[in-house]
């Protein structure tokens, strides 16, 4: 489909971002759709603005043949001279998994369903020869169907991936060779998938809790270095792992070989989390029956849990089901839970 600037009229602004803002449009045959507006940014050399401008230019027609379902679907690259933008017009879809991540840690059954549906795009992009290289969960968007599309990949090159991570705030997912190198791959994305994942799997409030990942992944090791939420089985915590392992050998060899991993995720016991410093939450229903635990945080060194069932329908007595009987050091307290926790 061509879309020419003539033909659209921008309507109210629905994201922005590093590269530009993104309105929601009118298309008198498409209908809605969604036009990013990519032009030079203030303090930016007219050299670099000129660079990038030839770079995406020259991407267009990739991004424009990577139709698939899990893709959102680009329209068209048009370059308006007179104004000196870049108007890249796409399929509206109605979300991002940033939202999600801003809201809390996301269950995994639901999440294994969005990270294969991601990966069944990073499929087909790699297979069309273009890296993503901005994998986020921000760049995860939720089609009108709820599923999710791989969106704004081809707009960072190896050029730009350093300098964009630092002032985009994408730094936390940059790979270990690339800040030493400078250079991307199939295996970077896979790394920047994994710390998407970890990142859904955590939430924003404990992911930000946590050492800046900026700060450690380019000294090494930083797989190992991982911390969770003690609902997350063993499984799951593997798979992050071998996503972002320091060697690129070591790492899934394909978007392919990732995908079969996501597929064997299991997603029972399947919690609902709510996460606060304090005071964490995790509810699931079992039959007739609420399971709920909760963990308070008394002081660094204090904390106590306890788990309980409750009946659904109001009538019947909660049950105490398990609990630290009392205050308990964090580490017996996380000890325990993680036992509870993912036991099916």
């Amino acid at each position: 489909m061509r879309v020419t600037i003539s033909a659209l009229r921008l309507g109210p602004e629905i994201g922005s971002g590093n590269f530009g803002k993104v309105h929601e449009c009118e298309h008198p045959v498409q209908g809605n759709i969604a036009v990013k507006l990519l032009e030079k940014k203030a303090g930016e050399p007219d050299s670099d603005w000129q660079q990038r401008k030839m770079d995406l230019l020259a991407e267009a027609q990739h991004l424009k043949n990577a139709e698939h379902e899990r893709v959102v679907r680009v329209f068209d690259v048009v370059h308006d001279a007179q104004e000196d933008r870049i108007y890249l017009s796409l399929e509206l879809c109605q979300g991002s998994l940033g939202e999600f991540y801003e809201q809390g840690p996301l269950d995994i059954a639901s999440l294994r369903t969005y990270l294969n549906d991601t990966a069944t795009g990073l499929c087909c992009i790699h297979n069309r020869g273009i890296l993503h290289r901005d994998l986020k969960p921000m760049n995860i968007l939720v089609g009108t169907d709820g599923r999710a599309k791989l969106g704004d990949f081809g707009l960072v090159t190896d050029r730009l991936v350093l300098g964009y991570g630092s002032m985009a705030g994408y730094s936390d997912h940059i790979a270990y060779e690339v800040w030493q190198t400078g250079q991307t791959s199939k295996k970077s994305d896979i790394w920047g998938f994994g710390m998407t994942a970890y990142r859904l799997l955590l939430g924003k409030d404990f992911y930000e809790s946590l050492p800046l990942p900026r700060d450690e992944v380019r000294l090494g090791s930083y797989a190992s270095k991982l911390r969770w939420l003690p609902h997350i089985p063993k499984q799951w915590r593997s798979f992050i792992r071998k996503c972002m392992t320091d060697n690129p050998i070591d790492r899934y060899q394909s978007a392919e070989s990732m995908q079969t991993a996501i597929s064997s995720l299991p997603i029972q016991p399947n919690w609902a989390c709510q996460y606060s410093s304090n005071l964490t939450t995790w509810t699931r229903v079992k039959g007739d029956r609420e399971i709920a635990v909760i963990h308070s945080v008394l002081s660094p060194r204090k904390h106590e849990w306890e788990a309980v069932s409750k009946p659904l329908n109001g009538y019947g007595r909660e049950r105490r089901l398990a609990g630290s009987g009392g205050m308990v050091s964090r580490a017996d307290a996380t000890r325990k839970l993680e036992a509870y926790l993912t036991r099916r």
